[in-house]
């Protein structure tokens, strides 16, 4: 099985830190770039995602077996098809100091996440992350999510 091409395309063509961002999902944008890399970086942050990321895969677990067990070829197709190409432009923001390179890890973790989930979700309708649909929407806005307090996600 492998990442369908529409979400491919969706996620390397991602441009980050773009002006005019408008969306209505709760957010708090971050001013400053250590905030954020504080957030992204924070074993909070990392926890709650992985939280969502277990509730995903507990469901398919449960109810899409078959599906379930495409996980792990979906996220080697995902490192191998979108990952390189979100990376150099993750490095290009870091020579433009935009982001620290510590946040890149999590920045990976997520696209990788979110390709899965969109591919499993185009197979399988009944499977539903409102999670993961606000974090592609917000990363597809050129948002980059960094926590989430009080209903609201952290973004730069």
């Amino acid at each position: 099985m492998k990442i369908i091409s529409e979400v491919v395309d969706n996620l390397t063509s991602i441009k980050l830190l773009v002006n005019s961002r408008k969306t209505n999902i709760p957010i708090i944008e971050l001013d400053k770039l250590s905030i954020a890399e504080k957030n992204i970086t924070s074993l909070k942050w990392e926890n709650f995602v992985l939280e969502q990321r277990g509730d995903l895969t507990a469901y398919l677990l449960k109810n899409e077996r078959e599906i379930f067990k495409k996980w792990n070829e979906l996220s080697r197709d995902a490192k191998e098809r979108i990952i390189p190409i979100v990376t150099k432009k993750l490095f290009a923001l870091v020579e433009e100091k935009k982001i620290f390179e510590s946040m890149i890890p999590q920045i990976r973790f997520d696209i990788i996440n979110i390709s899965i989930y969109l591919t499993i979700k185009n197979e399988c309708m009944n499977v539903n992350s409102p999670f993961f649909d606000d974090l592609y929407t917000l990363y597809r806005l050129g948002y980059i999510p960094c926590g989430y307090a009080k209903g609201k996600y952290k973004v730069l």
